[in-house]
C-alpha cells in the first residue's frame, strides 16, 4: 500500500502549491493526477492472488478548518459521530493516512490532513481478474454496486491477530495502460443549501418538475424524491466506462 500512499500525497503537495481561486474546482484539479494514476497505471493484488482494476472511485473533501464542506461525506465534525463515545467526547478523531474507511456506500481509500482537511476516495465500480493480460480486456465488465467490494476485497473477513491475514498490495502496472480518465459528478449526490438553522439540507425539486426536464442529467430520483444533482465534478472514471 506504500505506493498508493505515494500518490494520494501528490494531493496535498499541489494542494500546498496551487496557485489561484480555492475552490472545488481547484480541488478537482489538485486530484485529478491522482486519480489518473489510480485508475489507469495500478490495481490491487489480493493475497497475490487475484486483482481488483478500478474503474471509477469519488472524491470526497472537506474542510474543518476552511470554507469547503461537503455535507454528504460521513466523517466529519460538521456530521457528528454516529459513535455514542465520540459523542460525549465531542470530538471525532481522524484517520490514519492510508486507512481504510468502511461504511454503508462502500469501502473509501482515506488521506487526511490531521485538524486541517478530511479526504478519501470512494471506490464506486471495479473489476475483480485473474491475471494482468485481462487488463487490456474491454470484455471483462466493471460492477458498478460499490458495496460488493467487501467480498471480493475481503474474502475471509477482516482477521485480527492472526498468521493469514489479508494481504492487499498496491501494484503499479507494467502495462502502463494509459487509459483517459474523465471527470464526472458523483452518483446520486444531491446539491446542498443551507437552511435557516445553518444546517446543510438537500436541493429538493418536485417530480412535476423532474418529469417536465429535458435534461435529465441535472436532477435524479432517490427512493420517492427528487433532487438537483450536485454541480461538483468529484467523480473519476475510465474511459470505457462510457461505452
Amino acid at each position: 500500500m506504500e505506493k498508493l500512499k505515494e500518490i494520494l500525497k501528490q494531493f496535498d503537495t499541489n494542494r500546498n502549491e496551487f496557485k489561484g481561486v480555492w475552490d472545488e474546482n481547484a480541488v478537482a484539479a489538485c486530484f485529478q493526477p491522482c486519480a489518473k494514476e489510480i485508475l489507469s497505471n495500478g490495481y490491487f493484488l489480493i493475497n497475490g492472488t487475484y486483482i481488483i482494476e478500478l474503474g471509477s472511485i469519488e472524491l470526497y473533501y472537506h474542510e474543518e478548518e476552511g470554507s469547503i464542506k461537503d455535507p454528504v461525506m460521513y466523517h466529519t465534525n460538521n456530521k457528528g459521530a454516529y459513535s455514542k463515545y465520540y459523542k460525549e467526547k465531542n470530538e471525532l478523531p481522524f484517520f490514519e493516512f492510508g486507512s481504510f474507511n468502511f461504511h454503508t456506500s462502500g469501502i473509501d481509500i482515506t488521506f487526511e490532513k490531521e485538524k486541517k482537511y478530511r479526504a478519501s476516495f470512494l471506490i464506486r465500480s471495479y473489476r475483480v481478474l485473474e491475471n494482468k493480460d485481462q487488463l487490456k480486456s474491454d470484455e471483462i465488465e466493471f460492477d458498478t454496486c460499490s458495496t460488493h467490494i467487501f467480498e471480493d476485497m475481503f474474502p475471509k473477513g477482516v482477521l485480527l491477530n492472526d498468521k493469514k491475514k489479508i494481504d492487499i498490495e498496491w501494484v503499479v502496472d507494467e502495462y502502463k495502460r494509459n487509459v483517459a480518465v474523465v471527470p464526472c459528478k458523483r452518483i446520486n449526490i444531491a446539491e446542498y443549501t443551507k437552511n435557516s438553522d445553518g444546517k446543510y439540507v438537500k436541493k429538493e425539486i418536485s417530480e412535476e418538475k423532474y418529469k417536465l426536464s429535458t435534461d435529465k442529467h441535472l436532477y435524479f430520483k432517490y427512493g420517492k424524491h427528487y433532487y438537483e444533482k450536485e454541480t461538483r465534478e468529484w467523480g473519476f472514471k475510465q474511459s470505457r466506462l462510457n461505452k
